[in-house]
């Protein structure tokens, strides 16, 4: 089974990276519960009210704020107003906002995480105490999304273009306010990639340009150049150091600024450069000596320390995850909170045949021999491979079919309803024999429905499946040169293959607990060849595959590893040649299970015969079990100092005993690491990563 994580795949002793980056998407829960999960915020046009026509307590919506954003979702936005509640309900068009996802500002201001919609302009209303208000054409769904939506005023930030009902095509450009963006691959009919053009600091319109006609797909305010960190992705910015280093620390659970954290430049616990920060979470540093490479530390009790590691940029944004502990005034209990609702989704799957009105027989799966059954499962896309679904056939669904006519129930074929998370995606069946005593399934058919939006507590219907795709081809992989392996592993191979439909998600094929888009083996002599795969044709022309090569230890998947990710792949029925692996890091001092060494300094090789990294991740869990640092390195830079900081009023040393410390190295496109953001640290953005874990004694 794929199993959800944030850098692929992660030990649970390290999953408090999810606080700081990853994107996860919320769970769904039937019925409503769940806790409160605001989007990022927005702003909100300031503080004024004069477009507002109603008496202080009436209920109203003037503007959102912003009036417009992607097809998919998930962005913030505020409704300016008045009358506003704790239990406000908004909806845009006919999909409603889930109940977690509205944060009351007070009463005249109303944040909300937009949910998924249709292209265009739709209706805003707000529900308070039975009480409606309709805001008409308030809010504009983009056709296109950009991902990620901002980056530095240098350019060469590698971004997707994703659409919606677009048709793009090789020829068709990119532009970024009115400058062409650069190394523009077209992966697929809704898919763009490319390298964002050096820009001044502001926020600009992303038009695609079509080669055939000249028309524009225009996407409003949707990218934002930053001079300095980004404010919302945090990391580096603002260009070389040239006498001074702006850093501000932020809470990575809250989002608001921490103040009192103390800094310092390098490891000289005597150097001027040291200080606390502001209210606002701010501290500066001056001076000649500060141009060049430098090193800053973070840290405050009750948060996991921090350190950027041999960076040249003026202005540092650190995200300081603060403990779970009880005596920190946190993880000794939870409140309920609004909850979130699921979608359904029924309809019919539908084969072809004599019969025009009503169900067709199974003709295109053999006939079933004794003690195999015709079958068929209906799934959804996911949001990501890594991200799984709700069980569909959770509050009543039931996405099992078999080949069998329910009299005065069928219209035209074999109905379906599943539980489904709310968003745009596509639904998907899988059809073929079945022998549930001997645990089998081998699927021959397909049927995908495309450009299905589900919103939350809805029930879409009539969203039936032509089960015509044969799944009678293949994709085959060879791999890439390996580093050496480490006496401890890697051992043994483990490929995944899942169709790409852009912003409707990945299809990731399983059954019970087999996946049919994942290949173990414990060598690589030969190809690994993955089977029964539809062609990319008719409803499937715009998809791609995403193929992920592990090299892995142990048949759990376990460090050490190495993977390597190709995406966009259309080699049906054809040779994929995977890009080499990076090499695994390995620790030099402490060696494993040793001592801390005196000098405090970790230090590590990268297995030879593997390409170098981009940056590198280190997590330390201290003995106590919290969270006690992370460190963020250049690719090139093999060892990181962790400072004694006991002597700092109100800071404490990392908490003796056994230390758990893990190393992930990690090549984006295009990365640069002085212009390093915590976006990076979600997996989406990867071209390789390596993993090894270690233990140490302090």
């Amino acid at each position: 089974m794929t199993m959800r994580s944030c850098l692929v795949p992660l030990s649970a002793l390290i999953v408090a990276l999810a606080m700081w980056g990853c994107d996860d998407p919320p769970s769904v829960d039937i019925p409503d519960a769940g806790a409160p999960d605001s989007g990022r915020p927005v702003e909100d046009g300031g503080m004024g009210f004069g477009d507002s026509s109603f008496a202080i307590g009436d209920l109203g919506i003037t503007r959102v704020v912003p009036d417009h954003g992607p097809f998919t979702g998930g962005t913030a936005a505020v409704l300016r107003g008045t009358g506003f509640g704790e239990l406000s309900q908004v909806t845009f068009g006919t999909h409603a906002v889930q109940p977690a996802d509205h944060t009351l500002v007070d009463s005249r201001r109303l944040q909300v995480v937009v949910p998924a919609g249709d292209v265009g302009t739709v209706d805003v209303t707000v529900e308070v105490d039975g009480e409606t208000f309709t805001l008409e054409d308030a809010y504009t769904y983009d056709a296109i999304s950009v991902d990620p939506t901002s980056g530095s005023v240098s350019g060469g930030t590698f971004v997707n273009i994703v659409g919606s009902g677009t048709s793009f095509a090789d020829g068709d450009t990119v532009l970024f306010g009115r400058m062409p963006c650069n190394n523009v691959d077209v992966v697929s009919a809704t898919r763009i990639t490319c390298r964002t053009p050096p820009m001044a600091a502001g926020t600009v319109d992303v038009t695609v340009v079509r080669a055939a006609d000249s028309s524009e797909t225009i996407a409003v305010s949707a990218y934002t150049y930053y001079e300095t960190a980004d404010p919302f992705g945090g990391g580096l910015g603002g260009g070389p150091i040239l006498g001074s280093i702006n850093l501000t620390a932020i809470d990575a659970m809250t989002g608001l600024p921490v103040p009192d954290a103390f800094a310092i430049i390098g490891e000289d616990l005597t150097t001027e450069h040291q200080g606390l920060t502001n209210v606002m979470g701010q501290v500066t540093f001056s001076g000649p000596d500060l141009t060049g490479t430098h090193t800053i530390h973070v840290a405050k009790h009750c948060y996991q320390r921090t350190s950027v590691i041999s960076f040249d940029a003026a202005d540092v944004t650190v995200f300081l995850t603060p403990w779970m502990d009880p005596m920190c005034g946190m993880g000794s209990g939870g409140g309920g909170g609004r909850g979130r609702n699921g979608a359904f989704i029924e309809g019919e799957l539908v084969w072809r045949g004599p019969n025009e009105y009503g169900p067709n027989p199974w003709s295109n799966i053999p006939e079933p021999r004794a003690g195999w059954n015709r079958v068929a499962y209906v799934f959804t896309t996911q949001a990501q491979a890594n991200y799984p679904n709700p069980d569909p056939s959770a509050g009543g669904g039931t996405n099992r079919v078999l080949e069998r006519v329910i009299e005065g129930v069928s219209e035209v074929g074999y109905p379906y309803r599943i539980f489904a998370r709310p968003a745009g995606l596509a639904v998907y069946a899988l059809a073929g024999l079945e022998n549930p005593t001997e645990g089998q399934f081998i699927p021959y058919v397909m049927g995908v429905a495309r450009n299905v939006l589900a919103g939350p507590g809805e029930t879409v219907t009539g969203v039936n499946l032509v089960m015509d795709i044969p799944l009678d081809h293949y994709v085959e992989v060879e791999l890439g040169a390996h580093p050496e392996a480490l006496e401890a592993g890697p051992d043994r191979y483990r490929l995944q293959g899942f169709l790409d439909l852009g912003g409707e998600g990945v299809v990731v094929r399983q059954w019970s607990t087999f996946d049919f888009d994942t290949i173990r083996r414990r060598d690589a002599s030969r190809a690994f060849r993955f089977v029964a795969e539809p062609a990319l044709l008719g409803t499937l022309t715009d998809g791609r595959y995403q193929i992920s090569a592990g090299w892995y230890t142990s048949e759990f998947d376990q460090y050490p590893y190495t993977t390597t990710i190709m995406n966009g792949v259309t080699a049906v029925d054809d040779v994929v040649q995977m890009p080499d692996f990076i090499g695994i890091p390995d620790a030099t001092s402490p060696a494993n299970g040793g001592p801390i060494p005196s000098d405090r300094i970790l230090r590590w090789d990268s297995t030879e015969g593997g390409d170098e990294a981009d940056f590198h991740v280190i997590i330390m869990i201290g003995g106590d079990g919290n969270p006690a640092w992370q460190m963020f390195v250049p690719g090139d830079v093999h060892e990181a100092a962790m400072p004694d900081f006991s002597t700092i009023p109100g800071l404490e040393d990392v908490s003796a005993g056994t230390i758990f410390w893990a190393i992930f190295s990690v090549k984006v496109p295009g990365f640069v690491f002085d212009e390093f953001r915590y976006t990076y640290l979600n997996d989406r953005y990867w071209s390789h990563a390596s993993v090894n874990q270690f233990f140490a004694t302090l």
